[in-house]
């Protein structure tokens, strides 16, 4: 691996977040207060969260969705935050993993942990260093703000998928399964996707309640990668929620937090539906 001892610097700041300190810090602190509380499914007490779903776009659009997802977390004793997203553009076959040491935000760098990152690579040849997807992708970008905001002291483990499959994702499972072995107690995984996109308001209406269908049945969660590479959903980090599900042996409950539909603000552009999900110990 190449030593790059090097900063990943903002590149969404001001267009998808707030870029001043002052400014994103009260704006979480304001998202934080006003989400949701949430209430576990038949009045029974909830288990410890492992991992959260949390869209990515603008704060504008689905900043109260992802702050519903955060705030169930946020009273965690974290240490390692494992971010994983699908690769946007022209994924290749592989997981990608940056040579950066730290990701800027505006409120503070967020350092990268470097060991762990590389027992990750070693684990197998699906895993290719390269700065380049890391720098285009914006879907870990906006989730860092709020990362930082509640776990300053953190690492961080930024993991970029490319076209997905169940080999590829089963691999990712077991790697990180063997490397955060002895730190799951202190580890949140944050899963960065929207849940839907298509043309029109009932099209991510039908897919998002597809989508909805196939967490609620976990006979199903395997064909996550293949449904998203065949556009049969439109969620577009499924292989990396399937990867995580794997982690933690399909014995996990999920739960939708908030939802909301939008549109993207250019015109033409496909309608989004931004959800929040929390992925909690247990099995019923």
């Amino acid at each position: 691996m190449k030593k790059d001892n090097s900063e990943r610097e903002m590149t969404v700041n001001f267009i998808f977040y707030p870029g001043l300190k002052n400014e994103l810090k009260k704006r979480i602190k304001s998202l934080l207060e006003e989400s949701k509380t949430f209430s576990p499914p038949n009045n029974k007490e909830a288990a410890p969260v492992k991992a959260i779903v949390s869209p990515h776009a603008g704060w504008a659009h689905c900043g109260q969705i992802m702050a519903s997802a955060y705030s169930l977390v946020e009273k965690r004793d974290i240490e390692t935050i494992v971010i994983l997203s699908r690769v946007h553009r022209e994924p290749g076959k592989a997981v990608f993993l940056p040579q950066f040491t730290s990701y800027a935000t505006p409120l503070g760098d967020l350092q990268v942990d470097r060991k762990l990152l590389t027992k990750l690579a070693e684990s197998g040849k699906i895993f290719k260093f390269d700065n380049i997807p890391h720098v285009e992708e914006h879907s870990i970008e906006v989730q860092l703000p709020f990362i930082k905001y509640l776990w300053p002291d953190a690492k961080i483990l930024p993991i970029l998928t490319g076209k997905s499959s169940v080999s590829l994702t089963n691999k990712l499972a077991d790697s990180l399964s063997a490397v955060l072995n002895n730190k799951l107690e202190k580890t949140l995984f944050v899963v960065s996707s929207s849940s839907s996109s298509y043309n029109t308001e009932e099209e991510t209406r039908e897919e998002t309640d597809r989508f909805i269908s196939l967490l609620n049945n976990s006979d199903q969660w395997e064909s996550l990668p293949d449904m998203l590479n065949e556009g049969e959903i439109g969620a577009c980090s499924a292989d990396c929620l399937l990867a995580v599900l794997k982690v933690f042996n399909n014995k996990i409950l999920i739960d939708m937090l908030d939802m909301q539909y939008g549109q993207n603000s250019e015109p033409g552009k496909k309608r989004v539906c931004f959800g929040a999900f929390s992925l909690r110990e247990g099995e019923e």
